[in-house]
């Protein structure tokens, strides 16, 4: 599906809930962060290097992980409606920087405020992904660098989950809310920027569509 229906906020509280019990243990921490050393940095250096030294840098659902933590340049600004049990959950483990614990959907900054966002892994579960694109849009410099990581499924595999968010939410995903297909988020990407490179940095194999999905990078600028 390119364009969702947002879901409801019980729902979107569900999921929030749901996450935040995931991100208890030190263990998960750690994985999540030799996951980025792996397959974000690499990607997101190469188009953080050139940044000016005062760059102004966002990085939506940045859970504790706090990936932008490993651009060695710029002022990092971290949005997580979950940031202040991360704190308690992971004392002086998070970096320096400005923490925002609000939704992505309506961020508090002048419009063109960053030089680089970066949303790793979140737009699956956001409110409605649409209001994030759009603060993305708005907050993005005329010479920004946007970069979306985010797991995919088959149009099979969209479809299905879809019509169980819809109709028997109770059999779908306890944390995931929306699944995008190759397709579906190159088109909805499309309606806000310029796609510069799109990446598959792993698979997942599952026995039925909803447990197999790839992981992508989408690097993005805007739309000229």
């Amino acid at each position: 599906m390119a364009h969702h229906n947002p879901i409801s906020q019980n729902r979107w509280a569900a999921s929030q809930k749901h996450e935040q019990e995931h991100w208890h243990g030190q263990e998960v921490l750690e994985n999540e962060l030799a996951h980025a050393r792996k397959c974000y940095i690499p990607l997101m250096r190469r188009y953080t290097e050139n940044l000016p030294e005062d760059a102004a840098i966002l990085e939506i659902g940045s859970g504790p992980a706090c990936i932008s933590r490993f651009i060695e340049k710029g002022k990092k600004t971290f949005v997580d409606p979950l940031l202040e049990d991360f704190r308690r959950a992971y004392p002086g483990e998070l970096p320096e920087g400005e923490f925002l614990p609000i939704m992505a959907e309506n961020i508090p900054k002048p419009d063109h405020s960053y030089d680089f966002i970066l949303c790793l892994n979140t737009l699956n579960y956001v409110l409605n992904p649409e209001l994030v694109l759009n603060e993305v849009e708005r907050l993005l410099k005329a010479d920004g660098i946007f970069m979306l990581g985010m797991e995919i499924f088959s149009p099979l595999g969209a479809r299905l989950h879809y019509l169980l968010e819809r109709f028997s939410p109770a059999m779908n995903d306890e944390a995931r809310l929306y699944c995008y297909s190759h397709h579906g988020i190159v088109k909805t990407l499309a309606r806000h920027f310029d796609i510069m490179e799109q990446t598959r940095i792993g698979t997942r194999k599952g026995l039925l569509p909803l447990t197999s999905c790839e992981e992508w990078v989408f690097v993005c600028k805007p739309r000229t």
